[in-house]
């Protein structure tokens, strides 16, 4: 009996000990939460340009200032070019992950193997033209064949030029000479007329004086997208957001270029405020088109295809399917 209580009483002193240590025992840490992921390392992407930063290239400056590129996962350079950038041989070499183009230049160097494809186009009608004094009288391309006094300087055997002296009868009429892109030339001489970007030569002639007229090469039936976006062919996996940010900064670029003006003044010091007004007006028309910001379509790339085919830069086979990426922004059935 004494056995049974020692027994009895020892195990309560234990259920005690034990009871009295748990509850004095620290409570369990709750389970550690894991570390946020990490955020993905944003995309480098060198954007070669194919002329010093002037606003025809506004909307993509606008896209580094303002955080567009950045929000949607990529890290822009922007470099700049000037006459003769070879910004689609940069691009297939690698030295560059996208280019500014023209889609007649694109078909070509394509043909010639360099794996480019469009993406966007930022200039609906082509920015190319050909300037002429105001007090000569002209008004379109075409009137240049009952003007045989007047010669145009141009980048001879350009397909511009091989196009539109074939297709308006400029042959042997008038004579073409080469151009130095300077219009110092041009302000000398009244007779002389000028192969021209509506965002440069004529706002340099006017801000020293010289009033001019720009005859449209669309109006003449040439009328290649300019400002044209190209990627690698086939395209890489992010063309795509790249396309969006770069359709949501031209956009914004064109609903308040301040902040981008600014900074394409800083980097080119042959800006000013007045030719930059000059400029953004001239060029206006042309980015917007009649399809929309960013648009292309079937139709023109065909345009294009069959003005380069008239002049025997391109066979006559060559289909422009393959040149450009369909479905993009604001698509369009041929």
């Amino acid at each position: 009996m004494i056995a049974l209580l020692l027994s009895l009483s020892l195990s309560l002193s234990l259920s005690l000990s034990l009871s009295l240590s748990l509850a004095c025992s620290p409570a369990a840490p709750p389970p550690a939460t894991p570390p946020p992921a990490a955020a993905p390392a944003p995309i480098p992407v060198r954007l070669a340009l194919n002329w010093y930063p002037e606003p025809e290239f506004g909307g993509f400056y606008q896209g580094v200032i303002d955080g567009s590129y950045a929000r949607a996962g990529f890290d822009v350079e922007l470099v700049p070019g000037g006459p003769g950038a070879p910004t689609l041989e940069l691009l297939a070499s690698g030295r560059a992950q996208a280019a500014i183009t023209s889609a007649d230049d694109l078909l070509v160097k394509r043909e010639k193997g360099v794996k480019a494809k469009a993406a966007w186009a930022g200039f609906q009608l082509t920015p190319v033209g050909i300037m002429a004094h105001a007090e000569s009288g002209l008004s379109s391309i075409d009137e240049l064949a009952s003007h045989p006094e007047i010669q145009v300087a141009m980048e001879i055997g350009s397909p511009f030029q091989r196009w539109i002296w074939q297709s308006h009868g400029l042959q042997g009429k008038v004579q073409a000479v080469p151009t130095s892109g300077s219009v110092a030339s041009f302000l000398a001489d009244p007779h002389l007329a000028q192969q021209a970007y509506i965002t440069s030569e004529p706002c340099v002639a006017r801000a020293q004086g010289q009033e001019v007229r720009f005859l449209w090469a669309s109006d003449a039936g040439w009328n290649p997208y300019g400002t044209v976006l190209a990627v690698a062919d086939p395209p890489p996996p992010w063309t795509a957001a790249f396309v969006a940010a770069t359709q949501q900064a031209w956009t914004a670029y064109l609903a308040d270029p301040t902040a981008a003006d600014a900074e394409l003044v800083r980097r080119n010091d042959q800006l000013d405020p007045a030719l930059m007004d000059c400029i953004a007006t001239a060029q206006a028309p042309f980015v917007a088109g009649q399809d929309g910001l960013g648009t292309m379509t079937a139709a023109r790339w065909r345009q294009t295809v069959d003005a380069l085919v008239t002049v025997g830069i391109l066979k006559p086979d060559t289909r422009p399917d393959n040149a450009w990426i369909s479905g993009g922004v604001h698509p369009q059935a041929e």
